[in-house]
């Protein structure tokens, strides 16, 4: 199932839906892969019954789908999948506190999710030698920058180019790979976080 990019929210009851913090979690981790409910009952560490009300209620408003069913042991499992990679709501729902704090915890879930990768990586991810000093392996840093909304939206556009020009997110060939069949591609990870901060300039 190939998903939308963008899934616009146009009722209160969808914006409901998906106000709730444990709906978010459940919503991140759909977005990047199927899972049926006892995958996700163990991942997020929830007895199941909690997990197939919250399942139920974002299917019912079409928010996550059903993308396929296997039988196990006469049992049927249900692999559920989010409808869109994002979910942004109509202008006639906003503003939306309840919303304000669905998107924080999406950051937050990001950062977490981030942390788990870090500690769960091989030391040889982080280890340094003489050829850092002209190849470098992997970055961690962080900026303060000053900018217009439509500059950082241009930025954000740039960037995703960018990342389609030299990247793929699956294990196959790349275009520019394929000068240097000779190199073995290596699976990075790479985590982006931005966002309006009004106090920054306040901070040290």
């Amino acid at each position: 199932m190939t998903k939308p990019g963008v899934y616009i929210i146009k009722t209160h009851e969808q914006l409901k839906a998906i106000a709730d913090p444990l709906r978010t979690q459940i919503l991140m981790k759909l977005v990047k892969d199927a899972y049926t409910g006892q995958q996700l009952a163990e991942m997020l560490g929830i007895a199941r019954h909690n997990i197939y009300f919250h399942l139920k209620e974002l299917e019912k408003h079409d928010i996550i789908q059903i993308v396929h069913k296997e039988e196990r042991n006469g049992i049927v499992q249900k692999y559920y999948r989010a409808a869109a990679s994002r979910f942004i709501p109509e202008d006639h729902l906003l503003p939306s506190m309840d919303l304000v704090e669905t998107s924080r915890q999406v950051f937050l879930e990001t950062v977490e999710g981030t942390r788990s990768r870090i500690e769960l990586a091989d030391p040889a991810a982080f280890a340094l030698d003489s050829s850092n000093e002209h190849c470098r392996k992997n970055i961690a840093a962080t900026y303060q920058l000053h900018t217009t909304q439509e500059r950082f939206h241009a930025f954000v556009e740039e960037f995703k180019q960018l990342l389609d020009k030299h990247f793929t997110t699956a294990a196959k060939d790349h275009p520019m790979d394929q000068e240097r069949s000779e190199e073995t591609q290596k699976p990075y990870y790479l985590s982006l976080i931005a966002f309006q901060d009004e106090h920054g300039s306040d901070r040290s």
